[in-house]
């Protein structure tokens, strides 16, 4: 198996899970589908094809919901009573 683009799914999951805002958040699980249509497209469908889409799917997810936890706080904090 490929593990450099699964590396790279995992990567803009988490880019993206970090730097973007709201819904687009999610624009990662764009590149696996649009891999997957393309390839069907020419070759068909075929078990291998769906079970490689459906690992690149969880990787993904699992780099978004990475950045997302990595991403900072979006409300600052604000400094407390007392202190200069």
């Amino acid at each position: 198996m490929a593990v450099v683009a699964y590396a790279l799914f995992f990567l803009a999951g988490v880019g993206f899970g970090y730097a973007a805002i709201g819904v687009w958040k999610w624009l990662p699980f764009a590149l696996p589908l649009l891999l997957a249509l393309v390839a069907a497209a020419s070759e068909g469908v075929d078990g291998t094809m769906l079970l490689r889409l459906a690992v690149a799917l969880i990787i993904t997810a699992a780099g978004v919901l990475l950045g997302i936890l990595r991403a900072p706080e979006d409300q600052p904090q604000r400094a407390e009573p007392g202190w200069r």
